[in-house]
């Protein structure tokens, strides 16, 4: 027991390598919606009950284990908010790809190039950091209130963010502004943090599981490839575009 767990230990996973391997699933999910589920809309009437059945099986486990990439990055943009040395550059940044993201992302899941009932993640995100910002500038408490009113002032800013995600047909919605706000809050209560986000993202079938990846994270080790991240998600969905004119 002893030396299983001390390899276990032993196993540490950069910032790098964790988001490396929410990209494949997220290229995973990508796949299976943009061009597996369109297929079966597009063409379920000529596909043979047999092969619709294999096509949508193999669309389920695309979804699955798609579902384990977002509290990946959810994470990480936790992490980044506490780490940045420039929160405005970090604010920029996401702003900009969310904006480049928009018609790759309408594309690759909806194939067409204006979809306003859906926006990409990097725009939620780009809001959920918002939202960090507002309730640490309230946790500051520069005009001495008492800590109750604090964290009650809190609460409604991350209900208030919660509710314009939701508005704003944001992926993930108000759900990806609670995950983060745990993660934020929970930030100094050590393997617990872990167990909160898991309960947090509860709501995906396979989504806490990603958490047990995330335990074997290792805060020294340097990230790399910043803005290889950035540029891979509107990429890889014009590649999932590109697939699915092939195919469909």
């Amino acid at each position: 027991m002893d030396k299983n767990g001390s390899t276990l230990n032993k196993i540490k996973l950069s910032c790098t390598v964790l988001k490396v391997i929410a990209c494949a699933l997220m290229l995973i999910d990508h796949f299976g919606y943009g061009v597996l589920h369109n297929y079966m809309v597009m063409h379920g009437m000529d596909i043979s009950p047999e092969g619709y059945t294999t096509v949508n099986k193999v669309y389920t486990v695309c979804r699955g284990v798609g579902r384990l990439a977002f509290p990946i990055f959810a994470f990480f943009l936790v992490e980044g908010f506490f780490r940045t040395k420039n929160l405005r550059k970090y604010i920029l940044r996401l702003a900009i790809f969310a904006i480049i993201s928009e018609v790759p992302f309408d594309l690759g899941l909806y194939g067409k190039p204006l979809y306003l009932d859906h926006q990409n993640i990097m725009l939620t995100f780009l809001v959920a950091l918002l939202m960090l910002a507002f309730v640490r500038f309230l946790g500051q408490n520069t005009l001495g209130l008492s800590k109750p009113v604090v964290y009650l002032a809190q609460i409604c800013a991350v209900i208030s963010f919660a509710d314009a995600a939701y508005l704003m047909h944001l992926d993930y919605s108000w759900k990806c502004m609670l995950v983060v706000a745990v993660l934020y809050f929970a930030n100094d209560a050590g393997p617990f943090r872990l167990l909160a986000g898991a309960a947090a993202t509860c709501w995906e079938k396979y989504a806490p599981i990603s958490f047990v990846l995330l335990y074997f994270y290792d805060p020294d080790k340097k990230p790399r490839f910043k803005y290889a991240f950035y540029i891979f998600y509107p990429a890889h969905l014009l590649i999932v575009y590109l697939i699915s004119r092939l195919i469909i």
